[in-house]
Parts: structure tokens; sequence; C-alpha cells
């Protein structure tokens, strides 16, 4: 005989116990407030500890460059292997940028400028502002040695380095650059140098090349004697003259000012986000005291059972 009645399969469950959760929480309550307690004091010294940065900024709008048709010039330059320039690809942004992660460029901007002497100056920091106008945790750290060693590469061009960034609006065309720091004055320093010295340096570099153009064209020039190529060769003579008028047209490279860089008022600050950080850091330190607290009983129950 089958028995095919259909017996109950009973399946067992670990059955979640909120009060015995609560009981082991309560039972470790002193250690969950001593652990919050040290984290949130540590969160606050950090916080008054952190200067007020403040964000320096300027915003550019490229130049359109209207290009003249060239005709026939362009299959005439193409057969010299020359380019005629005007054409490039290379956005006022992009080199910027490249100019920013140029460190030879870089060493001679900070250098030439003096911004390593005024970056290390031991009053550099006067004009931080903190938390409550109290700079006492601030002073207390910060404590200056002086037989340190400086390098250059990390103590001045990397933070140096880091505090000017460069974006652009890819719908807009809007160049942002930005110098960020606890020194208001500092930074709109160092915003318009970098503007001035990158200009000077793209331009110089601009003008050599166009500069060395006309020249190999005026010796074409000057060796034919076909009525028509001359004429070609005047009209690419004259359309880099044209750039090089362009080129100098504009405060910086190839771009015009829509917003002018300004030292930002002593509330405009960008960061620290201080009660941020202490809510943040409160609320995380309380989750990680309740899973030390399980994780110990846990290792406790092990114990137990061995």
């Amino acid at each position: 005989m089958i028995n095919n009645t259909n017996q109950p399969i009973v399946c067992e469950e670990d059955e979640i116990d909120l009060k015995e959760l609560f009981s082991t929480i309560w039972k470790h309550k002193i250690f969950v407030a001593v652990f919050v307690f040290i984290m949130t004091t540590f969160a606050i010294i950090w916080a008054l500890y952190k200067p007020n940065e403040y964000k320096v900024y300027t915003l550019l709008a490229p130049q359109e460059q209207s290009q003249p048709s060239l005709g026939g010039l362009g299959a005439l330059a193409s057969m010299a292997g020359v380019n005629i320039g005007g054409g490039s690809g290379v956005t006022p942004d992009i080199a910027f940028s490249n100019l920013l992660m140029d460190y030879a460029f870089m060493k001679q901007f900070i250098i030439k400028n003096k911004i390593d002497k005024k970056f290390l100056d031991p009053n550099f920091d006067k004009n931080f502002i903190f938390a409550m106008n109290n700079r006492a945790v601030y002073d207390f750290f910060h404590s200056k040695n002086d037989e340190q060693k400086i390098n250059f590469f990390k103590n001045i061009y990397t933070p140096i380095s880091k505090m000017i960034s460069i974006s652009s609006d890819k719908k807009t065309g809007l160049i942002n650059i930005n110098v960020e720091g606890p020194n208001r004055e500092f930074n709109y320093f160092l915003l318009n140098r970098f503007l001035e010295n990158t200009t000077n340096y793209l331009i110089n570099r601009n003008l050599e090349d166009i500069n060395s153009k006309i020249t190999k064209y005026q010796s074409e020039l000057e060796k034919t004697n076909n009525l028509e190529l001359k004429a070609e060769l005047a009209k690419l003579i004259s359309n880099l003259i044209k750039q090089k008028v362009y080129i100098n047209s504009s405060k910086y490279y190839k771009v015009k000012v829509i917003t002018d860089p300004y030292i930002p008022d002593v509330k405009d600050k960008t960061k620290p986000k201080r009660a941020l950080i202490v809510i943040v850091a409160f609320i995380t330190s309380f989750i990680l005291a309740i899973f030390l607290v399980f994780f110990i009983e846990f290792i406790r129950g092990n114990k137990e059972d061995k």
C-alpha cells in the first residue's frame, strides 16, 4: 500500500526578535553613547579646524573668428605642406587646460610671479576666516616648523595647480575658470596672473607661427613671376596679417570676458559645510556603533557555543 496523503512540509524560519535587538543595544548603551560622542567630537574639531574656502571665478565666451573664403589658397598651402592657420580645433579652454597641466610652464609662471613666496609666507593664513571667528583650534594643530624642507612639486606646484579649475559648457561654449582656497585675496591674485600669463604665452606662440608663415610666403612671392600665383600668395599673407590683428584684439586669448573676477564677501564661502559634516558624523558613528555591538555579541556567542 502506498500512502499518498500529503503531509505538510514544515519550514523553520529565523524570526527577528525586536525586543532582543533593543535589549542588546540597551545593554551596550554606554559604549554606543561614548563611541558616538567621541566621533562627533572629532567631527566638530575638524569642522572648527578647517578655514572657510572661497571661490574667485571668471566667465569667458570664445570669440567667433570669421574665416574668409580662401579659394585656391587651401589647395596651394596643402601642396606646399603648410597649414594656413585659423582652422585649428584647439579651443581656448583646451589651451588653458593644457598649460595648467604643463609642469614646465606652471613652474616658470609660479616663480616669475613670486607666487611661491606668497604661498609660503608665514602670514599667508592671517586672512583665513573660521567658524565664529575663532582660530584657536587651527593655531593649536597648525604648528610652523622653521626648518621645514620645501619640495617645489609637492608643497607648491601640486596645491596651487589643484586650486585652479577650468570647465566649459558644451551647449553654450562658455568657459569657467575659478580659483578656490581659504585666502580670498590670493585667489584673486592667482586667477588674474594665470589669465595674463597664459594669454601672453599663447599669443606669442601664435604670433611666432604666423610670422614664420608670412616670411615663408613673402619669400615665395619674390621668387615667382606668375601673376596669378602672386595674387594668391598676397591674399594668403593678408589673411595671416588679419589673424595677427584678431589674436591681439581681446583682453585674453581668443575670448570675451562675460564676468570679471572679484574678491568674494566674507560670508560668501563655498565650503566647508560644517553642519552637514557634524550631522553625517553623528549618524554614521551611531550606525557603526550598533554594528560593532552586534559584532561583539556575535563573537561572544560563538565562544560560548564552543
